[in-house]
């Protein structure tokens, strides 16, 4: 298995949960992101929808361990990647106050996709689990969010930063 083999499973994932106003899942940041890319293009989607969110990957950690010895050729290791699910929401809404509505609707959404599946959709082995903390205890779903900001003065968007920390891990023959 390989870092980009979860990066693409958890990209796929989130982009298929149905997380409410999700428009992108970028398994990478972008040197340049288009505004209209955090608004969903989905003609399903309802009319005078003003939020959307972009999320991008990043991997903060990856950390091995033995956990089943095989003797030369086999044997079982854990690997951990402390997994960064960065969001930024945008919405064209008057009141930041609604964005930030929207914001913890998104998160909400977002962690309920995270708990709904532990091998985020993978039926190959890919992820053993996600948002379960680790074999060794620690944290499951970490989120930070930050005050709605305006971009561009008055009138224009407010955007939301927010991050969710959550623990992968893949277990590899090795």
């Amino acid at each position: 298995m390989s870092r980009a083999k979860v990066r693409s499973a958890i990209a796929s994932y989130l982009e298929n949960a149905n997380v409410e106003f999700l428009s992108t899942v970028k398994p990478f940041p972008a040197k340049f992101t288009p505004e209209m890319e955090f608004y969903s293009e989905d003609p399903g989607a309802p009319k005078g929808v003003d939020s959307g969110a972009i999320l991008y990957l990043y991997f903060a950690s990856e950390r091995e361990s033995r956990i089943a010895l095989g003797g030369a050729h086999s044997g079982k290791k854990e690997v951990t990647y402390e997994v960064v699910l960065d969001c930024f929401l945008r919405s064209t809404k008057k009141k930041s106050e609604d964005a930030g509505a929207d914001n913890e609707a998104f998160l909400d959404s977002l962690v309920s996709a995270i708990r709904a599946d532990r091998n985020a959709g993978t039926t190959d082995g890919t992820i053993f689990q996600w948002g379960e903390g680790s074999t060794n205890g620690g944290s499951d779903i970490e989120v930070t969010s930050y005050y709605p900001r305006q971009l561009n003065g008055m009138g224009s968007v407010t955007q939301v930063y927010s991050s969710v920390r959550v623990t992968v891990i893949e277990i590899i023959n090795a």
